[in-house]
């Protein structure tokens, strides 16, 4: 009897821990971090089967739910890490900054991917171009004249941390999308 008040003791921390993960897990925005959240999730479950006696689900728990998951996501993570970069058809950026954003991007481990579209002399009609459906799913820049709009804050604060923004914003000024009424 003692044995069983013990063995819920033990577990009772771990219990408490896997809805904090899961809610972790579903507010995440980082994709790294969900990784992170799911694999933890996992294992604490893992931990639990294994303490209450069930060690073959434990075992499936840790190949199927951890490492492969874990490893699908991880794949799936780097394949789509990708920045669409929407730039004038008529006026393309000069080599040397297609370069120093490579550079930027080459740190934050992004492929560059360059969207040429047919710009209008108005700035804000060449904005709506970030809110196009064209490449959904992959965040957004847009080059008009010297200026470089950013579709989210947190890319525009990332590219500013990086070791090689300054390169960048000797050619460029960095700035968020305006916010559409």
């Amino acid at each position: 009897m003692m044995n069983d008040f013990l063995r819920t003791g033990l577990l009772l921390p771990f219990e408490l821990l896997l809805p904090v993960l899961g809610i972790l897990l579903i507010q995440s925005q980082s994709p790294i971090n969900s990784l992170i959240y799911r694999s933890f999730l996992g294992s604490i479950a893992a931990l639990i089967y294994a303490l209450i006696g069930a060690p073959d689900v434990a075992l499936t728990e840790v190949m199927v739910g951890t490492l492969l998951s874990s490893l699908i996501y991880i794949v799936t993570i780097r394949s789509c890490y990708t920045i669409v970069i929407i730039v004038d058809t008529n006026n393309p950026p000069h080599q040397n900054i297609k370069d120093c954003l490579k550079l930027v991007f080459d740190e934050l481990h992004l492929k560059i991917e360059y969207q040429p579209e047919v710009f209008s002399d108005s700035c804000a009609d060449n904005l709506v171009f970030l809110s196009s459906a064209k490449s959904s799913g992959s965040p957004h820049a847009l080059i008009y004249n010297s200026t470089c709009f950013f579709e989210v804050q947190t890319l525009l604060d990332d590219v500013t941390l990086t070791d090689s923004s300054k390169f960048l914003e000797d050619n460029l000024t960095l700035c968020l999308l305006p916010s559409q009424p």
